[in-house]
């Protein structure tokens, strides 16, 4: 075995993608949790998530060669981390989400009567939108501001108390956002349409795909680099 596997075997899985959030998407295609579960070394991943060790090392490598890296995510300060959560993430689930429940009612009325999933799908679609909308308001209308006040040092008033109040919230509302999305995915074969399926439904998936990478991507960012630098600011 090469030193460069080796040592990429021993990183922990968060690590890896804090490196380089292309690795993110190579991650969800092999079904490793990077999000809550990126605590682990990749190799311990692999064998959790019964993914090829081959094929996803290889992959990962190329990567590496390929250069172009995004990254520096976690040298961001504050205030930059901040706007880059709003501009990439929270934008990206509001411009998907409406389109998700396009899709999905479109579905339901071509096949909701003949497809015993497409019902039950939709529904958890919409449980996932009306839960991730209002989040996205408590952080950008509460949290955010908070932390970027500590950042800044200004003493403002809040309702909460302590930071990590609010956090916590933001925490357990991400792991509720997490298990929908697993939901969703045992109901949708992982994203993988029948043979049948026609051109929305097909469509649905391949967004629903997306949609769960960003999110994860969006729920690493916050709950591995910037909830916890928020929390060093009260010490």
């Amino acid at each position: 075995m090469s030193q460069a596997k080796e040592r990429l075997l021993a990183s922990r899985v968060g690590e890896i993608v804090a490196n380089d959030f292309r690795s993110a998407h190579l991650f969800s295609q092999y079904g490793i949790d990077f999000c809550c579960g990126g605590g682990i070394s990749l190799e311990r991943a692999i064998k959790r998530f019964d993914a090829d060790e081959a094929r996803l090392v290889e992959a990962l490598m190329q990567l590496d060669a390929q250069g172009e890296k995004q990254q520096g995510l976690d040298q961001l300060p504050i205030p930059d981390l901040l706007n880059y959560i709003e501009a990439t993430h929270h934008s990206f689930v509001r411009e998907k989400a409406p389109l998700l429940i396009e899709y999905s009612q479109k579905m339901v009325r071509a096949h909701g009567e003949s497809h015993d999933e497409i019902n039950p799908l939709a529904g958890w679609i919409r449980v996932l939108v009306e839960d991730l909308m209002p989040h996205l308001m408590k952080e950008e209308q509460i949290l955010f501001p908070a932390i970027l006040g500590l950042y800044n040092q200004v003493e403002m008033q809040n309702c909460f108390g302590h930071i990590g109040n609010p956090i916590d919230a933001m925490l357990y509302e991400h792991d509720d956002a997490l298990q929908i999305l697993e939901k969703i995915r045992e109901i949708t074969n992982d994203f993988q349409p029948p043979a049948h399926a026609c051109t929305t439904w097909r469509v649905c998936y391949a967004t629903l795909a997306e949609f769960e990478t960003d999110l994860k991507q969006h729920i690493y960012l916050e709950n591995n680099l910037l909830f916890p630098q928020a929390l060093t600011l009260t010490q």
